[in-house]
């Protein structure tokens, strides 16, 4: 199959990282800045806020304590075209856990609020751990969202279509694949940094969840046979939870299945799951609005 080359996904990496790379307003302050997506056409995707307070909430946790949840609501549309504007309350520090309050704003207006917990690692045994499903085929024999937008045309308008993805992106299930949704209703994907990280886990949890919310919303409307062109069709993520359960790379192979849940009165919920080598690395949960 044929591939986006590899220099122009790395380019489009080494933008995200760059993105995520915040700057401080000064050296005592939980105040920080971070770019626009320097798109016009669809304001600020989710995951781009989303991965942003994700690091700022980090800037201000000792080194050592890893990112176990966060809880995000989508507040008001971003400006693709202007930088955001972050602070970070520390709200608490304990002995085990710590938490972390992050507001987006742009032109003085809160767009975005996230909380988020870290754990200190501790030692303990896995009990329970969900099997990953056994009906997945390996990412190098499946399509590319590139090649799959190519056949099916810029269904999610021209800049979100054809834009280079920052991670290697293969599809296993989606009705623009020509597998079609999977078995549980759902769009299926793997994706990697196309080159070595850092390892660093704080950039390696920025990663993933930035792409946490590329298609998640997409399920609530994939029973209705429509998508975001259609007549009609109106998606907007609402809220977003997002659970780590154990420290992965973004920089290798990670399958996510995704699923709706419910969708009725205009609102719906959809569920992903992060898996890597067979582990379940991570969960994310959103509501989205969807007027058809």
């Amino acid at each position: 199959m044929k591939d986006t080359p590899v220099s122009d996904v790395t380019v489009a990496l080494d933008e995200l990282l760059e993105l995520l790379d915040l700057q401080q307003g000064d050296a005592e302050s939980d105040a920080f800045r971070g770019k626009g997506s320097g798109f016009d056409d669809f304001g600020l995707y989710g995951g781009h806020v989303l991965g942003q307070a994700v690091v700022a909430a980090q800037r201000t946790v000792d080194e050592g304590r890893l990112m176990n949840s966060v809880h995000a609501v989508f507040l008001r549309g971003g400006d693709g075209m202007a930088d955001v504007d972050y602070t970070v309350d520390r709200v608490r520090d304990g002995r085990a856990f710590c938490t972390r309050r992050a507001q987006a704003h742009q032109f003085d207006r809160l767009i975005f609020e996230l909380m988020a917990t870290f754990h200190a690692p501790e030692a303990g045994p896995v009990d329970i751990e969900c099997p990953m499903p056994s009906d997945v085929a390996p990412p190098e024999s499946l399509p590319t969202f590139q090649e799959c937008i190519a056949e099916v045309g810029p269904i999610f308008g021209e800049q979100w279509s054809y834009m280079t993805r920052p991670v290697e992106y293969r599809l296993a299930y989606a009705p623009w694949a020509p597998t079609g949704p999977s078995p549980r209703g759902g769009i299926d994907y793997w994706f990697r940094a196309p080159r070595r990280l850092p390892d660093d886990p704080a950039i390696h949890e920025a990663v993933i969840a930035y792409m946490s919310d590329d298609c998640l919303a997409d399920n609530v409307i994939v029973p209705y046979g429509v998508t975001w062109l259609d007549d009609g069709v109106q998606v907007v993520s609402l809220d977003h939870a997002m659970w780590f359960h154990a420290p992965a790379r973004a920089d290798e192979w990670i399958y996510c299945e995704q699923r709706p849940l419910m969708a009725g009165g205009n609102r719906g919920t959809a569920e992903a799951r992060f898996w890597q080598d067979g582990r379940l690395v991570a969960t994310a949960v959103q509501e989205a609005l969807a007027r058809l």
